[in-house]
């Protein structure tokens, strides 16, 4: 177990590399997702020089621990990875040099280091090696990135110092003092346990293919310098399991289509090699697959063989861990060990400008082959299968989405359902923002036309034919479900006003639907509700659009007590009332509120304005609710928080017996449109009590049938259209 030695910068030489490590690890190598990558790059460089020899790999992990106020609390000092291989040779050193050499292999760039540089604030190198001069030489190295500002590099080494020749062989780098806070907090609780189930899964493929001539690795604990026994473990042939399942596969490669729209398969084919392992729960809480590369196993972002994964055990206390090899795989490891360059179908679509002209194998390929050969090895697995293609096909069906539209996404069936309609909702937002550009082009274009050219109409009804072929199924689907709802709601409508629907039908033949005074059968509300449902905030889904097409979309509600109405968070009446306002609201020595009354529909379009709907049952006579909608805008007008400065009001009285005659003898300001079929009074004031300011009131008073009339009309413009 070595110490911090900082006397190596006052021996040591700097060796700059031309290289800016603090812009090289923010853009092109950034810090691994794992707070263990600095040991697994060590232990691979330590297994690589070992390998064969029957030489011991030894971790070692210190800690300190000291007695606190909340009681012993355990903190890192150290962690140490010692081996007996080669050594830092003259050679190695000047690998070690050189970032980005590829003098050792092309797939071992020397990046492993700014890993180091990442995690730790202090990597240090002890090593002890024979040269070919039949010497043994002794070489220290001190990596940091605190060097950087003041001497432009981030290795210090000594000159090597000729060594006894019986001197034992052997590095030892060693890790102090971490540099991200969670990473501390993680490895403040790290056992050596904990290390040996880590390593022994990441390494698994490397250690059954030496199982027989495998180096002892022992995984040793010190705390506060003294050796832990106990805490300590190792990694022996006995931990090693032989391979219970091994198999192969040829995986085609893919290309973009011609548009880059759709892939095809290549002829070009990679192999694949499975190997399935049995291992105790206890290492292994739930079966894995894992891609390797150069040997070593990780998880893979972008990866995910739920199907495997998440399926129930096989056998009781044991777990599999399926390994997939490949020399594809190696080639596209990338700067950051087991960071590999593979991509999904998604991506391969969603970037199509990187990848057009480029062949590539998929995640999707890769997951769909794996899993089918282990289902075919293991048919306990099937059923997970089976279920999770039954699910598929219910959720296909349920949100009316086409399997085409699914694969084409990139879902697979053991995605879950978040999974899957997420990734439909992207792929079908990504190809709508297509067609979009494809139809602003087209709008764009009218521009181009000139309406006194000879050919104007054919060429407009040819950008109306690029325009409809540009719309997606949907939108078309979409339209027609708006028009043909619209269709059954005047018809429903239509009924009520004439009493047929069987709800009014058994109230006139005396049987009851519910309970006297029951609102379902009352002649009022049900043609309330068809219009804007009772206690509904919600313009937008109304059918006010047989009034005016605009009112669907202002803000609004229905049937609420105006001490309760809210616009935009805001209380509709002030909240604190000076006495004479307050004598206004509360009449009758105080026992009737009218912030109590509800006005079946209010409607805000924009600051000032107000609209006022009233309906009256079909038997009603109209021209004795004529004050109603004067009071509301009264109250409103005079009571409403000032920031709303209502001064426009528009009232609507909507009922079947509207005589004409009787209105107007009660109001000689209303007026008969004999063309339009409704009786307006354009203008009445409301009287301002608290300083307000003036303010007008609109009113028509309309007849359901007039009002059916009207809306049938604009509807049969579209339904003309759609018919032909």
């Amino acid at each position: 177990m070595q110490e911090l030695d900082l006397g190596i910068l006052k021996n040591g030489k700097f060796i700059r590399q031309g290289i800016s490590y603090p812009g090289l690890m923010a853009s092109r190598i950034k810090k691994s997702s794992s707070f263990l990558q600095p040991l697994f790059e060590a232990f691979s460089n330590s297994w690589e020089a070992v390998c064969g020899n029957d030489y011991d790999i030894t971790i070692e992990l210190c800690h300190n621990k000291a007695q606190t106020l909340f009681g012993e609390e355990c903190s890192f000092s150290s962690l140490q990875i010692v081996d007996h291989g080669y050594g830092f040779t003259d050679e190695s050193f000047e690998r070690f040099s050189r970032l980005f050499d590829k003098t050792k292999n092309k797939n071992n760039l020397g990046t492993g280091r700014v890993q180091f540089l990442h995690s730790f604030q202090y990597t240090q190198i002890d090593s002890i090696y024979l040269e070919s001069d039949g010497c043994k030489y002794r070489r220290r190295i001190l990596l940091s990135l605190s060097f950087e500002d003041k001497h432009k590099a981030v290795i210090c080494a000594t000159t090597p110092t000729k060594v006894e020749y019986d001197s034992e062989i052997q590095t030892i780098v060693a890790f102090f003092s971490v540099l991200d806070d969670e990473d501390r907090k993680k490895i403040n609780k790290l056992s050596c346990v904990e290390i040996k189930d880590i390593v022994l899964k990441r390494y698994l493929n490397k250690f059954c293919l030496e199982r027989e001539h495998l180096n002892k690795i022992q995984i040793n604990h010190y705390v506060n310098e003294a050796f832990d026994n106990e805490g300590s473990a190792a990694i022996t042939i006995d931990d090693i399991p032989t391979p219970d399942y091994e198999d192969s596969f040829d995986i085609h490669y893919s290309i973009l289509g011609e548009k880059g729209k759709s892939i095809d398969v290549c002829m070009d084919t990679e192999k694949f090699e499975i190997r399935g392992y049995k291992l105790p729960s206890s290492i292994l809480p739930k079966n894995e697959v894992r891609l390797t590369s150069k040997g070593e196993s990780f998880a893979t972002p972008g990866c995910d063989f739920a199907l495997i994964t998440e399926a129930p055990r096989i056998e009781s206390h044991i777990c599999f861990l399926f390994l997939i090899s490949s020399n594809y795989l190696t080639q596209k490891d990338s700067d950051v060990r087991g960071n590999l360059d593979i991509y999904t179908r998604s991506h391969f679509l969603e970037n199509r400008n990187l990848f057009m002209g480029r062949k590539e194998i998929l995640i999707d390929d890769i997951e769909t082959k794996a899993e089918d050969k282990i289902i075919a090895r293991y048919p306990s697995f099937r059923q997970a299968k089976d279920k999770a293609d039954e699910n598929l096909d219910a959720l296909a069906k349920m949100f009316s989405i086409n399997r085409k539209t699914m694969e084409d996404a990139g879902v697979k069936s053991s995605d879950s359902d978040s999974v899957i309609l997420r990734k439909v909702y992207t792929h079908s937002a990504n190809r709508k923002a297509e067609n979009d550009t494809k139809i602003k082009i087209i709008v764009d274009s009218i521009s181009n036309l000139d309406p006194n050219d000879k050919r104007f109409q054919s060429q407009l009804n040819k950008k109306v034919s690029e325009l409809n072929k540009a719309l997606p199924i949907s939108v078309k689907e979409e339209l027609s479900n708006y028009i043909a709802r619209r269709t059954l709601v005047l018809s429903l409508m239509e009924q009520a006003i004439n009493e047929r629907l069987k709800i009014q039908l058994k109230e006139k033949t005396g049987k009851k639907s519910g309970k006297k005074g029951n609102s379902k059968s009352q002649p009022e509300a049900i043609l309330h509700n068809i219009l804007f449902p009772k206690h509904s905030s919600s313009p937008i889904e109304s059918n006010l659009w047989m009034l005016n097409d605009e009112y669907i979309h202002f803000e609004g509600l229905s049937e609420t007590e105006l001490n309760d109405v809210i616009i935009g968070g805001k209380k509709l009446f002030k909240e604190n009332l000076s006495s004479e306002e307050e004598a206004y609201k509360l009449r009758n020595q105080g026992t009737l509120d009218v912030g109590m009354r509800r006005p079946d529909v209010l409607l805000f379009p924009e600051e000032g304005r107000c609209i006022i709907i009233e309906f009256k049952a079909p038997g009603v006579d109209v021209s004795k609710h004529l004050h109603q909608i004067n009071q509301y805008a009264s109250l409103i007008h005079n009571l409403s928080d000032e920031s709303f400065k209502f001064n426009s009001f528009y009232g609507y009285l909507i009922g079947e017996n509207a005589d004409i005659y009787s209105v107007i003898d009660s109001d000689g300001d209303f007026q008969f449109s004999q063309s339009l079929g409704y009786i307006v009074r354009p203008h009445k004031g409301i009287p301002d009590l608290f300083g307000r300011g003036a303010a007008s009131l609109y009113t028509e008073i309309i007849k359901f049938s007039d009002l059916l009339k009207r809306a049938k009309l604009r509807n049969k413009i579209f339904t003309d259209s759609i018919n032909g």
